[in-house]
């Protein structure tokens, strides 16, 4: 028999699955149910209605409708506590889409827990089971449901809800994110909050890569527009697992720690240009060898590139460094960055100039002939060159160009004063041939 009147239940005892909500929209006060529409909601009063037919159970159930974008349908605030799992419980119908969050006021995301996926209502009543994790303790929590493109005449008919506290957030390595068997490739832990970390191996703007081991299934994407993780950094976090556009991803960072810095990078997988494109390297740090460019970045690529080893091409960058100096066709290169999946494309990441090493190029035999040094290099680079006439350019990591010029005899020296210690790519070009020399800075 179907509850008599909501009941907003605070836990009160210690419990694994107290009850924290539990409603069956019985009772109503004007044209809104009992205990919610919550001030987080913000789908129109309008648009929320009194269902007496067809309900799964008692006598009302909440109709809710709404175009686009989605809209909000909140609780009342009730009492969460971080780093608990709470399970919410539903029957849905209708025509539209509907999904669950929780609003706890936490310090990322404008307070808002990550989104579970969309469920897509259909004419029969259907049982649906989300979870959602608290990151902080508060007595105003509300608990959220999102519709979105509902169609008349039903829209999305919700009944009897739960929602119970189910225990705490469970730990998840990479590889328990990342391996799946379902064809789109999506997460078998897709919408769920978990534990993980791992050895940050590419970092920048607002995403970082994470990494445990040197194979297949051991990386992943993380998007945080608040942490700042350095290659080599140690880290873990609590986060929820979700796909964007079929990209496995981590969202909604909470609990972030540096446990270590300076820690070795996973080495990069050996593989082939063609294995680039396998849904099990997705986030891994890898390297291709002997990869000539067959198609140059430019016009509807954005700055992307096309690198085959003989086994199928892969795209190259551009998402954290654009190749400085853009490669031309039939130059041979060693690439290493991380696979990246963005616009229905994967791709192989370079993280710096160190990431791509030029082998060969049209001539390139004219320059084979170079010395540089010394190795490492303090205040002057000697460069001692099979002809005149060479261009050069020193870039630092980030592909900044620190100095530029021309040699114009065999023996020249490149004054380095005011170039800090470091990692640098000393390229040297003519008319036609480049040759790529690799210089450390250290005093």
């Amino acid at each position: 028999m179907k509850k008599a009147l909501l009941l907003l239940v605070v836990a009160m005892a210690t419990a694994a699955q107290a009850q924290v909500v539990q409603s069956g929209f019985e009772a109503w006060t004007g044209n809104l149910p009992d205990g919610w529409f919550g001030s987080k909601s913000n789908i129109a009063q309008s648009a929320v209605a009194q269902v007496s037919t067809d309900v799964h159970g008692g006598t009302y159930a909440v109709q809710l409708s709404n175009g686009t974008p989605h809209k909000r349908f909140t609780s009342q605030p009730v009492t969460v506590a971080a780093g608990t799992v709470y399970s919410i419980n539903f029957w849905v119908r209708g025509n539209g889409q509907v999904r669950t969050s929780l609003f706890d006021g936490r310090t990322d995301a404008f307070g808002y827990a990550p989104y579970n996926a969309y469920v897509t209502a259909t004419s029969t009543w259907t049982e649906v089971t989300q979870t959602v994790a608290a990151a902080v303790d508060t007595n105003a929590a509300e608990f959220i449901f999102s519709v979105l493109s509902t169609g008349a005449p039903d829209h999305i008919v919700i009944d009897d809800v739960t929602i119970t506290q189910g225990g705490t957030i469970p730990d998840a390595s990479i590889y328990d994110i990342q391996f799946t068997t379902i064809p789109n490739g999506d997460s078998p832990l897709n919408g769920q909050t978990v534990n993980t970390g791992g050895i940050v191996t590419a970092s920048y703007a607002d995403a970082y890569y994470i990494q445990s081991g040197s194979d297949a299934w051991r990386g992943v994407y993380v998007f945080d527009n608040f942490s700042l993780p350095a290659v080599g950094d140690s880290v873990t976090m609590t986060a929820s697992v979700s796909e964007f556009n079929n990209l496995t991803e981590l969202t909604g960072i909470t609990n972030f720690n540096v446990v270590s810095s300076g820690n070795p990078v996973p080495a990069p997988l050996n593989i082939t240009t063609q294995e680039a494109n396998e849904e099990a390297l997705e986030g891994v740090l890898v390297r291709v060898t002997n990869a000539t460019c067959t198609e140059e970045p430019g016009g509807a690529n954005f700055g992307k590139w096309k690198a085959d080893d003989g086994s199928g091409f892969a795209w190259i960058g551009k998402e954290i460094y654009t190749t400085t100096p853009a490669p031309l066709l039939g130059q041979v290169y060693d690439v290493t960055g991380v696979v990246s999946y963005s616009f229905a494309l994967y791709g192989i990441q370079p993280r710096d100039a160190n990431d791509i090493t030029l082998i060969t190029g049209v001539e390139e035999n004219i320059l084979s002939g170079t010395s540089v040094f010394p190795k490492p290099a303090q205040d002057v680079l000697n460069v001692v060159l099979p002809l005149g006439g060479v261009r050069y350019q020193l870039q630092d990591a980030t592909g900044r160009i620190v100095r530029e010029g021309s040699f114009s005899g065999m023996r020249a020296q490149l004054e380095l004063s005011g170039v800090r210690d470091g990692m640098y790519t000393l390229l040297l070009m003519t008319s036609d041939a480049k040759r790529v020399e690799r210089v450390s800075v250290q005093r």
